[in-house]
């Protein structure tokens, strides 16, 4: 199947991302082992990193792309009419490196684009590789950024699992990383915010993954140290012959709750764990048939 010229650059320039993460690693490595001046550079860096702000030149550019017709079928679909304010999306699974949450984020005339995704701080941070990010308009997941948006009433995005949910990423199964995330139940009550579950069939399925030491590498997710190990007939370009059907949910609509109880976010926890299962057990069968969902 032939790709858009468009889409194949697209996808050429997030590339770009994993040298400039490579690049990092690299200056990282030698700042701490030989070449210690590097250290008071990359700080520098660091700081005025944190200062960038989105240009939307940059993420126009990328919608110009149409990055997601590099793949064989993308749709993007509501199962009812989304709310513009006070809204959290929680879109699983994360991925690799949430390829198709990120890319659909910013496809032109989608309930998404006036979302502000959140990601990780340190991969914003990152010297260097994190200013693609931050170009790219994708804010920290911190506590007090979380809490700013949700006061001002914005469409946030993010996804719960996190890095674990990255390492336990596999082809033959979706897996998603959700048992101990609750933090974003906190703050949801708090602001009476409605929760929509996103599910991304198919971004399971653009890397090759491996299973093994899958305790160790989450161990090592608990000093932000990413546990993935993956890989295309292209390195680290995903598979084009993959569809990728992204379904947003029924909203839960949380009550406000000034000062949660810890029985209060069990128990739209709970119910939150059981609309993603209901969610994926209603389009499993057209996107995702006979492929299990394993909750950790």
């Amino acid at each position: 199947m032939a790709r858009p010229i468009k889409s194949v650059i697209g996808n050429l320039i997030y590339q770009v991302w994993m040298v400039l993460m490579g690049i990092s690693l690299y200056l990282i490595y030698r700042a701490v082992t030989q070449d210690y001046w590097l250290i008071p550079i990359l700080l520098g860096f660091i700081v005025f990193q944190s200062k960038v702000k989105k240009s939307d030149r940059f993420v126009n550019f990328l919608k110009s792309m149409e990055i997601m017709k590099f793949f064989n079928k993308n749709t993007i679909q509501t199962t009812e009419e989304v709310r513009k304010n006070n809204v959290i999306f929680a879109f699983h699974p994360h991925g690799i490196y949430s390829y198709s949450t990120i890319s659909n984020t910013h496809t032109t005339g989608t309930f998404f684009e006036n979302m502000v995704l959140l990601g990780s701080n340190m991969a914003l941070l990152f010297p260097i590789a994190g200013l693609f990010l931050k170009f790219y308009g994708i804010q920290g997941a911190n506590p007090e950024n979380f809490k700013r948006l949700l006061s001002s009433g914005a469409q946030v995005g993010l996804l719960p699992g996190g890095f674990e949910e990255a390492t336990i990423t596999s082809p033959k199964e979706n897996r998603i990383f959700i048992k101990q995330r609750k933090g974003f139940i906190y703050y949801a009550l708090q602001y009476g915010t409605i929760i929509y579950p996103v599910f991304v069939f198919g971004e399971n399925t653009l890397f090759n993954t491996i299973d093994w030491f899958l305790p160790l590498r989450l161990w090592l997710n608990k000093f932000k140290i990413a546990g993935t190990v993956f890989w295309s007939r292209f390195l680290t370009i995903p598979e084009p012959n993959r569809e990728i059907h992204t379904v947003c949910g029924k909203g839960i609509v949380l009550p406000q709750i000034q000062k949660p109880s810890r029985e209060e976010v069990e128990k739209y926890h709970q119910i939150y764990i059981q609309a993603v299962k209901d969610l994926y057990d209603q389009y499993s069968p057209l996107y995702a048939k006979g492929i299990p969902l394993k909750i950790f």
